[in-house]
């Protein structure tokens, strides 16, 4: 992952052979257009996802362990999403709709993977916005295609690109300038512009779209920004910010609606106070377990729709909506715990209470119910996506109980810091 030392590295990336063979999802989207077969995005979808597990067993020697488990994790996703449309892409090729737009259901997934691997491949920070931001409008462009989402999809991403050039200004002049008096001026007020140009693309406070697939895919260009925050954490003002930015997304999210507490945008809370305690093995953990939470609702989600068309018992939306943040509730529990210990005695009563309040909109009364009745579905994959997750938690569990959790990583960063 794009984290402090190699972000200011030498170069723009750490290997151009790792480089060339994730540019896959661009080369693929390129060869179904021309060959006008959108229908086959979901084998090679999964040529793609085989294709990256080569590369990174032949050629990660230059990057981070962490980063190519993001890679990795990344490298799954449009498999998981184009895997359940055959049936969809099959009507297009039989209506002959050869047209790019039209097979855009298909190449979006596609395309938004693809900007997420150049974001965590580059070395400079501003390629890696600029990707992010790719990704961003791409993924406003297809949720706001209907109606009553067109408004608030494209709300959403005018703030994230305002984030952007905030960030890239911030970044600029953390590197200082003649315009400041000292660099110490010039470091201060760049770590405000950049840490908030970073909040405001990550998206904290708001909410994820209400379609699985769209969420699932946000996820990536959602953490992209956070990997980034170490840039930023250069002395105790930033790392301040940061926690209190995290606490403020916690409750904004636990106050700001009644119901039921969204995943993606309550763990955004705990990844910024992650990375503003300098806790990058638990931001990685975080971004593992909601990628996996994610994926278990699309897929969930899915196979609903296949057995009520079968005529099959099917659950209430609610109880799938819901499921994916029961199962990680163990994992921000050992999350709070770990980051406990480097916050303040203020900030972890703050994280304690919307900790709490949270509980409220999970309804954990429905879980062994919920998870019985999925798990009683012999879908391979759900059934895989449920044990990784419970086993990311009992990894997690290990090493704190055994003392092995790494030191938090507060470092200052070549050409930034002093």
């Amino acid at each position: 992952m794009a984290f402090a030392a190699a972000a200011f590295a030498p170069g723009l990336f750490a290997s151009p052979i790792l480089l060339g063979l994730f540019c896959w999802p661009f080369l693929v989207v390129w060869v179904l257009w021309a060959a006008k077969r959108p229908e086959e995005a979901g084998a090679m979808a999964w040529l793609g996802a085989g294709l990256s597990t080569l590369a990174l067993l032949g050629c990660s020697s230059h990057i981070s362990w962490g980063q190519a488990v993001c890679l990795g994790l990344e490298a799954c996703i449009a498999v998981i999403i184009l895997a359940g449309r055959k049936g969809e892409a099959h009507s297009l090729n039989d209506q002959h709709s050869a047209s790019f737009r039209a097979g855009m259901e298909q190449y979006v997934p596609l395309l938004v993977t693809g900007c997420i691997f150049m974001a965590l491949l580059l070395r400079p920070p501003l390629a890696a916005l600029f990707f992010d931001a790719a990704g961003t409008v791409l993924l406003a462009w297809w949720d706001g295609r209907a109606t009553r989402r067109a408004m608030p999809a494209w709300e959403v991403v005018r703030l994230r690109l305002s984030g952007v050039v905030l960030a890239s200004v911030g970044l600029m002049v953390m590197r200082g300038g003649s315009v400041f008096a000292t660099a110490d001026t010039a470091l201060q007020v760049g770590q405000v512009f950049a840490l908030t140009g970073l909040c405001m693309m990550a998206g904290l406070g708001h909410r994820a779209s209400s379609r699985a697939e769209l969420a699932l895919l946000d996820v990536g260009l959602r953490f992209v920004p956070l990997f980034l925050l170490p840039l930023v954490m250069v002395t105790p003002l930033a790392r301040s910010l940061m926690v209190l930015a995290g606490l403020l997304a916690l409750g904004s999210v636990v106050l700001g609606k009644q119901g039921r507490v969204p995943s993606l945008t309550w763990v955004l809370g705990f990844a910024v106070l992650a990375a503003g305690t300098g806790q990058r093995l638990v931001l990685l953990w975080l971004y593992s377990a909601v990628l996996l939470a994610a994926s278990l609702r699309v897929v969930c989600e899915r196979e609903a729709v296949i057995r009520g068309e079968a005529g099959y018992t099917r659950l209430p939306p609610g109880g799938l909506t819901v499921l994916p943040m029961q199962m990680m509730l163990p994992l921000l529990m050992m999350v709070s715990i770990v980051l406990a210990a480097s916050l303040g005695r203020a900030a972890c009563v703050g994280l304690f209470i919307c900790l709490c309040m949270g509980l409220r909109g999970l309804e954990l009364e429905s879980l062994p119910q919920t998870f019985l009745a999925v798990w009683r579905w012999h879908d391979t994959l759900i059934r895989l996506l449920l044990v990784l997750l419970g086993a990311l938690t009992l990894l997690g569990i290990a090493l704190l109980a055994m003392g092995l959790m790494p030191e938090p990583a507060i470092q200052m960063v070549r050409g930034v810091g002093r």
